[in-house]
């Protein structure tokens, strides 16, 4: 009997892109050092860029696979990558959408997490909202809450204090055993942003606005 090829009854569309643009033949080095399933495929998109279809039903587990991925083909290959995700699917006719999700992703994350190699599209609705306002409103905003002075109050720790933040569903005692930090630092760190904002983190309406004063690009 004719052996016929395994497809995933769910997956998500992973796209790599080298980070600086430059060719590189990465369909042949995920080939050899990719940890592959049975059912996952990869192919060639004919612009630089290789497309795996990732069986999996969960795409948090499988943004974990890329950038453990990503982290060997740099110390093994000496690749810089970054990777555009798309939503769970469920038939292989719904991959060319997943691939333009996982593309929209990689864009998406450029403009928005520049530090990050692995973007979800699932996971960039506020971004991608944020990417629909125009130039002036943006401006506006910025200027409301931070004045000329977004990158001395915006700082590594006041962004990392709010992303604990956020990731706890804005709960104190669970964003502050996260970070390993007593409950009154983390209070004076939200006291320091309000002095500076005008905005409570605490409040559900101000943390939104801060997420989005987060998010507005650099330079923009």
């Amino acid at each position: 009997m004719e052996d016929r090829m395994i497809l995933p009854r769910e997956s998500c569309v992973v796209v790599f892109q080298p980070e600086d643009g430059a060719p590189v033949p990465l369909l042949q080095t995920l080939r050899e050092l990719a940890p592959m399933e049975e059912t996952d495929l990869l192919a060639e998109d004919g612009a630089g860029r290789t497309l795996m279809i990732k069986a999996g039903a969960d795409a948090g587990e499988i943004a974990e696979f890329a950038m453990a991925l990503i982290g060997t083909l740099e110390a093994e290959a000496g690749l810089r990558l970054r990777a555009g995700i798309s939503e769970v699917h469920h038939r292989p006719e719904e991959w060319p959408a997943g691939y333009r999700e996982a593309l929209e992703a990689l864009e998406t994350g450029a403009r928005f997490h520049r530090k990050s190699p692995v973007q979800l599209y699932g996971r960039q609705t506020l971004e991608r909202l944020m990417a629909r306002m125009d130039p002036e409103t943006t401006e506006k905003v910025r200027r409301r809450y931070l004045g000329d002075r977004a990158a001395e109050i915006l700082t590594d720790e006041v962004r990392e204090t709010a992303e604990f933040l956020f990731e706890a569903d804005l709960n104190l005692s669970v964003a502050a055993r996260q970070m390993f930090v007593h409950r009154n630092t983390l209070t004076y760190r939200l006291d320091k942003i309000q002095r500076e904002t005008g905005l409570d983190l605490r409040r559900f309406q101000d943390a939104m606005i801060f997420r989005l004063l987060t998010l507005m690009p650099e330079g923009e």
